[in-house]
């Protein structure tokens, strides 16, 4: 399968508002949970919550005007700076727009919310044309929207979508912000921890909420040192918010990709998790993994730095992921200390170094879709 190019990325999340930054937190291990009492919630709870006062002098720099909602500006910020270190024209016609997002502007929901009486921008694809228009393209922008699966399935039909030559560029964004309408969401399936979530640990007990935004750019001509070589989803229709007890999603999703990719499993040398540090998914993914024979290989998940941000997740993770290969590091999971599930696995404690050739990334939803994507490094 044809190779598709990382050429550029971005990162904003409770951690800031660089991809330096985000690499020097992760290095040092150093999450950016805090407890917080919002007003919407009985309990205060450790979030990934974003710096919008700081953020919102890099959004006057954009000159974004009133009409814009904190979600749009959080997805130009990231395109922008994603746009900027690809060196491409984001208004070219040969260039697709991709939205990744769970909720979007849900918040527009809020009667006291100034933009409420905007009601179509509550349609995912009116906010995506808002955010595409500042950047002139002609094309009509692509959303994707399958819960947590979101960001890993947008970054594959962008790659899709380059290998048909459909376009010579894509532009993958993805981002959600915590509201009312999602924590409540969250609270109502009681998978919320009430202390920063540790996944894959003996004592985690649920997951860590956080609003992040990221951007990833593929090209299929512009060589890069990362590539995208194949991805695949698969459902295991097991339950609306339960997976598979024995991983089947997860199972031949990897299987898939790993075929499209023409590798074997045994080249795989790092692992992005989903991670949610929730009893179920954890130990969905650590069978799996054992299915998969990559129980040895070192596993890592990110949400311990920065929650789980839903339809940012797969990218801001697959950013990271890109990063830790080019510096060859297996990332830390931040608050992990001991092995909590029912099989053996290999789950990365603190950072450390060793050649990455391959490496997959993972992701899993509500509804039993599950994820995966195949990076290489040249």
């Amino acid at each position: 399968m044809q190779e598709i190019y990382l050429i550029g990325e971005s990162m904003i999340s409770a951690l800031g508002s660089s991809l330096e930054i985000h690499q020097e937190k992760i290095t040092q291990n150093s999450s950016g949970l805090q407890i917080h009492s919002l007003g919407i919630s009985e309990t205060e709870l450790p979030l990934g919550l974003l710096n919008w006062a700081l953020l919102e002098n890099d959004f006057q720099a954009l000159k974004l005007n009133e009409t814009y909602s904190r979600f749009e500006k959080l997805m130009v910020l990231a395109a922008q700076q994603a746009v900027a270190k690809a060196g491409i024209d984001p208004s070219s016609p040969n260039c697709i727009f991709i939205i990744s997002t769970t909720k979007g502007n849900i918040e527009l929901l809020d009667p006291k919310h100034p933009l409420h009486d905007q009601s179509s921008r509550i349609h995912l694809w009116s906010s995506a044309q808002q955010i595409s228009r500042y950047f002139n393209n002609p094309n009509e922008p692509m959303v994707i929207s399958n819960a947590c699966v979101s960001g890993v399935m947008a970054l594959n039909w962008g790659a899709e979508l380059l290998r048909m030559k459909k376009y010579e560029t894509a532009i993958v964004i993805g981002g959600d912000i915590i509201s009312h309408f999602v924590l409540s969401g969250f609270q109502s399936f009681k998978s919320l921890s009430a202390k920063a979530c540790k996944p894959f640990d003996r004592e985690r007990d649920g997951l860590s909420l956080g609003e992040a935004s990221a951007c990833i750019v593929f090209s299929r001509t512009q060589l890069a040192d990362i590539a995208l070589l194949a991805g695949a989803s698969h459902n295991d229709a097991n339950h609306i918010s339960g997976p598979s007890r024995t991983a089947e999603g997860m199972y031949y999703a990897v299987k898939d990709a790993i075929s499209y990719a023409e590798i074997d499993l045994n080249q795989i040398d790092s692992i992005s998790a989903h991670g949610t540090a929730t009893p179920y998914n954890d130990e969905m993914e650590a069978i799996g993994l054992q299915r998969l024979g990559l129980q040895n290989v070192p596993t890592h998940s990110l949400k311990g730095f920065w929650g789980h941000t839903l339809g940012a997740a797969g990218i801001i993770e697959s950013a990271a992921l890109a990063w830790s290969m080019r510096v060859n590091a297996l990332l830390p999971t931040c608050g992990f200390k001991e092995l909590g599930v029912s099989v053996p696995i290999e789950i990365s404690d603190t950072i450390s170094y060793k050649p990455i050739h391959y490496a997959l990334k993972l992701a899993s939803g509500f509804s039993g879709i599950n994820s995966a994507l195949i990076f290489k490094k040249s």
